[in-house]
């Protein structure tokens, strides 16, 4: 003989306060879930939007492969597309890191900005202008991350208010989008002007569209030939490969994390089962004394586990979505938006329902094996 669906449901209300308690353990349980699984695939696709096939880097040969320390000759764009066939375009930029201060305000920002030409917008094919217009002279657009990477308020930055870089006082003009790259988290600017006001002579590096593999190669070649230069071609899937790279010990550190929250949650989960149900020996044992099967006792208490930690893991995910709503993460000259999409909502929905489900194993064996007559004497 097995209790109906409604038993178990109506026992949910005979404790309200252990109901309560449960479902808010579910509900934190999937809501550090989401975060940390938000955190790891945002890491994990940071880097996935900027590997295109058709481009390709030019750096020095002798800054192992950093656009920051790369140093490469003004106008080398200009001479690789006269020198290669096959360049479709060709963009010289500067990469740098910098502080970013506002009119009268004397608190300093770190920042990272790309100084680039008209070349630029055709080799990155990711970015999305999103309002505004593209910076002259005097100006800059910023990108999407820009505010959580400096600290910076959206308000600071928006359209026409004013930022100062290297001692000049530049207009925001534009704000871009680039999802899936680390270009949301940069400040835009036209090389020239940034050239002489960071005092350069040299560019960073040149970005380059090639038309195919054939042009790969040529390019290639002319990089060996020209020793003069001391220039490294690198295409843009094994450049964005090697950061992805560098930055799997922290993803795998919040792998880990989500681990241990797990881990943690499920003996925690088990000692409160085995605790409710020790409360409940004795109506447990009348009940199979009525006659009522192991199976379908059983049974009960996983449907009660289950109805409390998926209400609870709905409440924690709303919660967690609520918080993570466009908020980002700086790391180092870059930023990352923490992506609360399905696969981490799925992953913290079915951790906090697994966790549930092997928590109240050990109460429920401990239910069918022991004997009814000693259960029902047990204090």
């Amino acid at each position: 003989m097995g209790l109906p669906l409604d038993h178990s449901i109506r026992n949910l209300g005979r404790r309200p306060t252990r109901t309560l308690l449960a479902g808010l353990s579910s509900a934190m349980v999937a809501a550090l879930l989401v975060a940390t699984v938000a955190f790891a695939r945002g890491l994990e696709g940071t880097f996935s939007g900027a590997a295109d096939p058709r481009t390709a880097l030019l750096l020095s040969s002798v800054a192992d492969r950093d656009v920051v320390r790369s140093t490469a000759q003004a106008g080398l764009g200009s001479l690789v597309q006269a020198s290669v066939p096959g360049i479709l375009a060709a963009s010289d930029e500067i990469h740098m890191g910098t502080t970013v201060l506002l009119p009268g305000d004397d608190t300093k920002y770190s920042g990272f900005v790309r100084g680039v030409t008209d070349e630029a917008y055709e080799v990155h094919q990711a970015l999305t202008l999103t309002a505004g217009r593209l910076p002259g002279p005097g100006e800059v657009m910023v990108g999407r991350l820009v505010a959580g990477q400096t600290g910076l308020s959206p308000d600071q930055l928006g359209l026409g208010q004013a930022i100062i870089l290297e001692g000049a006082e530049l207009t925001i003009v534009g704000h871009f989008a680039a999802p899936g790259t680390t270009l949301e988290a940069e400040i835009w600017t036209p090389l020239e002007p940034l050239r002489g006001l960071s005092q350069r002579e040299d560019s960073s590096c040149v970005f380059v569209l090639l038309d195919g593999d054939r042009t790969a190669k040529l390019l290639k070649l002319f990089c060996d030939r020209r020793l003069d230069l001391e220039l490294e071609m690198v295409s843009s899937e094994e450049y964005y490969a090697e950061l992805a790279d560098y930055m799997r010990p922290i993803r795998s550190m919040a792998w880990a994390l989500s681990l241990l929250i797990g881990l943690a949650a499920l003996l925690g989960g088990a000692n409160t089962a085995i605790a409710s149900v020790q409360d409940r020996i004795r109506e447990l044992a009348a009940l199979r004394a009525l006659g009522f099967s192991s199976w379908s006792i059983v049974r009960s208490l996983l449907v009660e586990a289950i109805i409390i930690a998926a209400a609870g893991a709905l409440f924690g995910l709303a919660l967690g979505r609520l918080v993570l709503s466009g908020a980002s993460v700086s790391l180092a000259m870059s930023a990352f938006e923490l992506r609360a999409d399905a696969v981490a909502v799925l992953v913290a929905f079915g951790s906090a329902l697994l966790i549930a489900l092997l928590g109240v194993i050990p109460a429920a064996l401990r239910v069918v094996r022991l004997p009814i007559a000693i259960a029902l004497v047990e204090d």
